[in-house]
């Protein structure tokens, strides 16, 4: 008796289960199936797997959202220009100048400033993420 190796029994069987053609003989794999339980294991929970997606079904849209996507891509996108990197680069810098002038501790208000500047920065290159769209109809 020849010695096949189990990857090649399941690739086989998957292959048959596919409707292809198996690189193995059904009775090496008999064989096989006869002596390996990992084998049978492995395949039991294969035809299980199959089972349960053959018995479920794919939801289907029942909107076509395509119209109102393709009209957003045509839109022309936002050019970001270096103006207002450059604004908070030269604010960012000052602020690290005037933090280094004083002798105390200028407190958390302060030290929250480069979180405020940035982001202030990112407000006044991004439109609000969150914002709701009237346009787009989910549902008739």
């Amino acid at each position: 008796m020849k010695e096949i190796a189990c990857e090649k029994v399941l690739m086989a069987k998957m292959a048959e289960a596919d409707g292809e053609r198996a690189d193995l003989s059904q009775e090496d794999l008999d064989l096989h199936l006869s002596a390996c339980e990992k084998c049978r294991t492995e395949i039991a929970r294969l035809h299980d797997i199959d089972a349960i997606l053959q018995r479920s079904s794919r939801a289907e849209a029942s909107v076509d959202l395509w119209p109102t996507l393709s009209g957003r891509l045509d839109q022309p996108t936002r050019r970001i220009t270096w103006q207002p990197f450059a604004i908070a680069v030269v604010l960012l810098l000052a602020f690290k100048l005037i933090e280094m002038i004083p002798q105390e501790d200028p407190g958390v208000l302060v030290k929250a400033a480069p979180l405020v500047i940035f982001g202030a920065l990112m407000l006044l290159l991004r439109e609000n993420p969150f914002k709701i769209n009237s346009e787009l109809v989910l549902e008739k």
